[in-house]
């Protein structure tokens, strides 16, 4: 690669491997061997696009899907996927009918969400026990209750961890709690799920019959602003890129973008770069992130704008050349985690902040299956 951009194709446009995708199917599974996998594809796959996402994790022996918003999960079902979709989150009455048309497997968070969920026998359950996290899912004392509202319905039993990536004493206090909650119930055949990527990676103890990771899925790191992917044996799917726009030559004093917050120090090049907030590449990275340009880290001058960006540059440097935000370019690498760093934030919001409205996604095969 010559780290030129003959056919740009948009202003910013992210290259979505798929083959990446099914690695990382299969380096998950193989972490969690006596148990189903449910890939979690929400939020558009984190980013990185629904229904391709969805299909290539089902291709590399994915068993069921996972998604937040029941709308979510139509889109699924109009794309023709039939494997089983779990909604995550509690509905509201309006939105069960919708639910029950496309065959999607609800949540119940409470006893009240459970005889909404009794209310239409059509639909399949499962319900959510809450063992620290508080935020989501009935309490304890009460699942007896639900359990028996929900009665055939019920083909599932759940809990999420507040900090299996950070925390194996509290990861192991909710375990006591979900372990406890299923010896005291007689769930049946109903299908026991707890790890997420955290948990389907470091706590073997949580695989039960099912692991859901969603994160790691993509290649990321579970740890969010820390961590190498290539360790735990992913893959990153993602590689934002954009293009050089514009170079030119800088004189000492000379400011660079809004608030002039970068100065030449000597005579320079400047890249002008077309991503901006706009398109998710976050204005907290203003002086501290680089792009790969030629091969080379290029630090990002001044502060990002909504709708563009200034590099460092060189005299090699010329309009057209290819510039890699995220990913890699000629043996340099950019990962989500050290964007995630530099901006105060982690790898989940880097990806699925990337705006589908400016930014053209692509898919590719390089990884292979």
């Amino acid at each position: 690669m010559d780290g030129a951009a003959s056919d740009v194709p948009s202003r910013t446009w992210a290259e979505i491997d798929l083959g990446a995708i099914r690695h990382n199917v299969h380096a998950l599974k193989r972490r969690a061997r006596a148990s189903r996998l449910m890939a979690v594809v929400k939020a558009d796959s984190y980013g990185h696009g629904a229904v391709p996402v969805a299909t290539a994790a089902l291709e590399a022996g994915a068993d069921a899907l996972a998604v937040v918003t029941v709308e979510e999960g139509a889109e699924l079902r109009r794309s023709g996927i039939t494997a089983p979709i779990l909604v995550f989150t509690d509905l509201l009455p309006e939105k069960l009918p919708l639910a029950e048309e496309h065959g999607l497997t609800v949540t119940a968070h409470t006893v009240a969400s459970a005889r909404r969920v009794a209310e239409r026998p059509g639909l399949e359950a499962h319900l959510k026990v809450n063992t620290g996290m508080n935020r989501w899912g009935v309490e304890p004392r009460e699942v007896g209750e639900a359990r028996k509202i929900l009665g055939s319905q019920l083909t599932g039993v759940y809990t999420h961890f507040a900090s299996a990536d950070s925390d194996e004493e509290a990861t192991r206090r909710q375990l006591e709690v979900f372990d406890a909650v299923l010896a005291e119930g007689a769930f049946g055949g109903a299908l026991v799920h707890a790890a997420n990527s955290a948990g389907t990676l470091w706590h073997p103890g949580s695989h039960y019959d099912c692991v859901r990771p969603g994160v790691a899925l993509y290649g990321l790191h579970p740890a969010g602003d820390r961590g190498d992917p290539a360790e735990e044996g992913l893959v990153p799917a993602m590689t934002l890129k954009s293009y050089v726009a514009g170079v030119r030559r800088l004189e000492p004093g000379d400011g660079v973008s809004y608030g002039l917050t970068f100065t030449a120090k000597e005579p320079m090049f400047a890249a002008t770069v077309p991503v901006g907030y706009a398109e998710g590449y976050r204005r907290a990275l203003s002086g501290r992130a680089e792009a790969l340009i030629r091969g080379r880290r290029r630090p990002l001058l001044g502060r990002v704008t909504m709708d563009a960006c200034v590099f460092e540059a060189d005299a090699a440097v010329e309009a057209g050349d290819e510039v890699v935000l995220l990913g890699e370019q000629d043996g340099g690498r950019i990962t989500a985690e050290e964007l995630g760093l530099l901006a105060g934030t982690i790898n989940y919001e880097v990806t699925t902040g990337v705006n589908p409205r400016r930014v053209e996604r692509s898919y590719e095969d390089v990884r292979g299956s």
